[in-house]
């Protein structure tokens, strides 16, 4: 059973979802890349939530694979973007 808190933590965490999907879709390079960031997180955590919550036994595995190719973007990104600039 979910608490009031975790229903609001849900809610919120939608809100990021959200929000960084504006990002990705109105933004440029680097603001659609917090944009996908932000909104990785937000499903990461809600799927922990969901996890701890309800008991899906694939939500852990699916966040953590979540998880993983946003960081290997985010290093690819700056190591791209270090290059242009030189």
């Amino acid at each position: 059973m979910m608490t009031s808190a975790a229903f609001f933590l849900l809610v919120s965490l939608s809100a990021g979802v959200l929000t960084g999907g504006v990002l990705v879709v109105r933004g440029g390079r680097e603001d659609s890349l917090i944009g996908l960031s932000v909104a990785t997180v937000c499903c990461v955590t809600a799927l922990l939530l969901l996890d701890r919550y309800v008991g899906l036994a694939f939500s852990r595995d699916i966040g953590f694979y979540l998880i993983f190719p946003g960081v290997f973007g985010v290093l690819y990104f700056c190591t791209v973007m270090r290059g242009v600039g030189d």
